[in-house]
């Protein structure tokens, strides 16, 4: 090659600027990517892929500047610092292009981490809080009535437990629950107590005040 005293990247600058190519035109005739026809061309034989692919782009680049392949391989290889020898991590050349993938296995356990807290921070108040209570029948705090039996009826979460007079009452999917009752004459108390997973309890109390019809207290008497 005459151009022995020069380096590599100055005989193909020389090249270029004779035939008036530019990168567009280079890499439209080669096919060699660009990037890395633009390390070949600033001579940045470091940041080149192993040897094979490196001896390929040349190959392909020395026709279009007239330049001997075998010789330019030959001028490389004494130029270069480091010769990248291909292993067997080499991917193929359609590959070794690709963006590759950062290793994210350490991702999954945060996203689980993740999810749990926000599953937790959902459900808190589900097994801390307070649970709501109501009570429609009776629905004053205080009840008069001829009635022997009454049935006391509310509605709650359906996670929560109901208690009336410490004796647990079911609930059901909805959160309705009823009980009915005998009650004694006179003054009746019941206290009903919603009370929540590891959290609190919310009390109603009601009082039903039973007065018999004389013709009740007659039929008793019998």
């Amino acid at each position: 090659m005459e151009e022995d005293k020069k380096t590599l990247k100055e005989i193909f600058s020389e090249r270029v600027e004779a035939k008036g190519l530019s990168v567009e035109k280079i890499f439209q005739a080669t096919e060699i990517p660009r990037h890395y026809l633009e390390f070949i061309l600033k001579g940045d034989w470091e940041r080149l892929p192993a040897a094979p692919y490196t001896r390929g782009y040349f190959n392909k680049l020395a026709p279009l500047l007239d330049l001997n392949g075998a010789e330019i391989w030959s001028f490389y290889k004494n130029e270069a610092e480091l010769l990248k020898i291909s292993g067997a991590d080499d991917r193929l050349p359609e590959n070794r292009f690709a963006i590759r993938r950062k290793n994210r296995k350490w991702l999954w356990p945060v996203l689980v981490v993740l999810v749990l807290a926000g599953y937790a921070g959902l459900n808190l108040n589900r097994l801390l809080g307070n649970p709501e209570l109501k009570v429609d029948s009776p629905l004053s705090a205080s009840l008069v009535t001829s009635l022997p039996n009454f049935l006391i009826r509310g509605q709650a979460s359906a996670q929560d437990k109901i208690f009336i007079n410490n004796e647990e009452v079911f609930i059901d999917n909805n959160g309705d629950f009823e009980k009915d009752y005998n009650l004694q004459p006179g003054l009746n108390s019941f206290e009903i107590i919603a009370k929540r997973f590891l959290g609190g309890e919310t009390k109603v109390v009601k009082q039903i005040i039973y007065q018999p019809t004389q013709y009740d207290q007659q039929q008793k008497g019998r």
